[in-house]
């Protein structure tokens, strides 16, 4: 017979305590059971069953694998487990990308007790392990711990997957990568009338035929010959947000046009009020020019 012994702990950090199996070497078929049990142990390992008191008797007691029902019970286990498994390592990733604190199981002590002359029903189906109390009702409060934590991990999921579509929408990204700006935003001496002037973008100086990329996702506002600016591209993003990609010499997008952070939407030229060819790149905010230097993170993915 073999002895499993678990201790109290959460679900998420839970060690598998002592666990002999000193009859095990006299069944017959014992490697397939020893690989049974090896799971079972590697499962126990990340799961165990909340017992809190001191010098209780652990719920699960002696199980025989080679009792059809204990086997049962075993293979149970080890799916669970499986399960948790499987959990432990998203909630790693999701608190890699997010910084979320890994979301803890839930007390499962059981659904709330029937209350007299309400309104139930559903179908009627077997008990998950039986009507067994000890084990069986052990192995139901894992399944349903191991159920709230896939449904947080799936809240955080959800989170992260809107924040990736902010971060998408949000206008970050440098038009032309790996290009010196000549001229900032704010004041500057005006090129052609050599007085000082505001300049209500950042120019990026490159060669004819330069890609200009999209700063972030959005939808294509207006794609056309815009007085100064020559040949422009702006790109609504939302919440009143909009980029605007001057003096291009090829317009690649329409009005109406869906675009990917980092897609090509122009080429560099010198089209409008320009000395050369490169990008006057802006920012607009609720219609207001601001600087671009302070939504540029450098990321160019």
């Amino acid at each position: 017979m073999a002895l499993v012994i678990v201790s109290a702990g959460t679900l998420a950090h839970s060690t598998l305590r002592t666990l002999t199996m000193q009859t095990l070497a006299a069944a017959t078929g014992g490697l397939m059971l020893a690989g049974l049990l090896a799971g079972v142990a590697l499962g126990f390992q990340l799961g165990r069953v909340s017992n809190s008191d001191e010098g209780r008797t652990p719920e699960f007691a002696y199980l025989d694998p080679a009792q059809p029902g204990d086997q049962a019970l075993i293979q149970q286990i080890g799916s669970l487990s499986g399960r948790l498994i499987r959990l432990e390592a998203a909630a790693g990733r999701l608190t890699d990308r997010i910084g979320a604190t890994r979301p803890a199981a839930a007390d499962a002590a059981g659904s709330p007790p029937n209350v007299a002359h309400q309104p139930a029903g559903g179908p009627l189906l077997a008990p998950r392990f039986g009507t067994a109390s000890g084990a069986g009702t052990s192995l139901l409060q894992l399944e349903r711990g191991l159920d709230h934590v896939e449904a947080s991990l799936d809240r955080v999921a959800a989170m992260v997957a809107r924040r990736d579509l902010d971060g998408m929408a949000f206008p970050s990204r440098v038009p032309i990568p790996g290009v010196v700006i000549s001229s900032g935003f704010g004041r500057r001496t005006d090129p052609f009338t050599r007085q000082l002037a505001e300049h209500a973008g950042i120019d990026y100086p490159a060669p004819y035929g330069t890609s200009i990329l999209a700063s972030a996702g959005g939808r294509v506002r207006y794609a056309g010959p815009h007085g100064a600016y020559g040949r422009t591209v702006e790109i609504d993003h939302g919440d009143g947000l909009v980029t605007r990609y001057g003096h291009a010499s090829r317009i690649l997008v329409r009005v109406g046009d869906v675009l990917l952070p980092g897609q090509p939407i122009a080429t560099v030229g010198s089209t409008g009020r320009s000395t050369g060819p490169h990008l006057h790149f802006e920012v607009l905010r609720d219609g207001t020019q601001v600087n671009p230097g302070l939504y540029l993170t450098g990321d160019e993915s």
